[in-house]
């Protein structure tokens, strides 16, 4: 017998088909996985209850704590067994807070912005700030304000960076709790024809009624509930790395600018919480 004939047949290559591509994820899903919205890290059903319920004491409506939810529900998502914050509400309200920004400043009124949370949220600041002053705008910018007692610390000020408000000790920037920086802010400040803010810069400028865009999660849904009417807000964590913040401040304000791009309509008017 040939050695040809001992050899094993030869057999064709096998034809492997190139991998599917995974699809890229929706902006939905980017929100969820950087936790800028989805579920809550820290407040769970007990303490998202216990909110809900603190909000609607003050509420003097019929059912007030039927209304507190019914309200937590169509702003955050939330549910009693449920403390998330919808990511498709997030990225709708998204939207019409960049709108509203746009069109406030088109008739060249005062736009005011602050945050307490400067490490998360500066350069989405900074960034409407930019948007509001190209838009036509005035965004003011101020000097230190006189020292400050903020959080049970001394020698706090108020900084202006770019046109945004918020606490400094002189050399970092800090996150602020506690009411005393905002109602100083409010006091210093032109009155503006809207603010742009969140935690307690937001209540501050509430309180003294002036039209609020609030970025806010379901731990501060007291915005939601008991500010009906001159509050848009947009909720989200609010405790992410600035980066998690940037493909949802790129799409709204794409929106803003190509409206088509994002849904196909264009942004409705101010869509108040409540």
């Amino acid at each position: 017998m040939s050695k040809a004939r001992n050899r094993p047949p030869r057999l064709e290559p096998r034809v492997v088909p190139p991998p599917v591509p995974a699809p890229a994820p929706t902006l939905g899903e980017l929100l969820e996985r950087s936790h800028v919205a989805g579920r809550a890290v820290a407040t769970g059903p007990s303490e998202l209850r216990r909110l809900v319920e603190r909000a609607a004491g003050g509420r003097a409506a019929p059912d007030p704590l039927d209304r507190a939810w019914k309200v937590v529900r169509e702003v955050f998502g939330a549910t009693p067994e449920a403390p998330l914050i919808d990511p498709e509400l997030t990225i709708r309200a998204a939207r019409r807070a960049v709108s509203r920004i746009a069109e406030v400043a088109g008739t060249g009124a005062n736009i005011a912005f602050a945050t307490s949370r400067p490490a998360s949220l500066i350069t989405v600041y900074l960034a409407l700030a930019r948007m509001a002053r190209i838009s036509g705008g005035t965004v003011d910018d101020d000097d230190d304000s006189s020292p400050l007692r903020v959080d049970g610390r001394a020698d706090r000020e108020l900084r202006w960076v770019d046109g945004v408000a918020m606490v400094t000790d002189g050399e970092s920037l800090c996150s602020t709790r506690g009411p005393e920086a905002a109602r100083e802010w409010v006091f210093l400040a032109p009155r503006p024809a809207l603010v742009v803010a969140d935690g307690p810069y937001a209540d501050a400028a509430l309180a003294a009624g002036i039209e609020v865009i609030a970025f806010a999660g379901i731990d501060h849904c007291s915005l939601a509930v008991e500010r009906s009417g001159c509050c848009t807000v947009v909720p989200m964590w609010t405790d992410r790395p600035p980066a998690a913040y940037r493909p949802l401040l790129e799409h709204a304000l794409g929106a803003a600018v190509e409206p088509s791009a994002a849904d196909g309509s264009a942004p409705s008017g101010p869509a108040h919480a409540g």
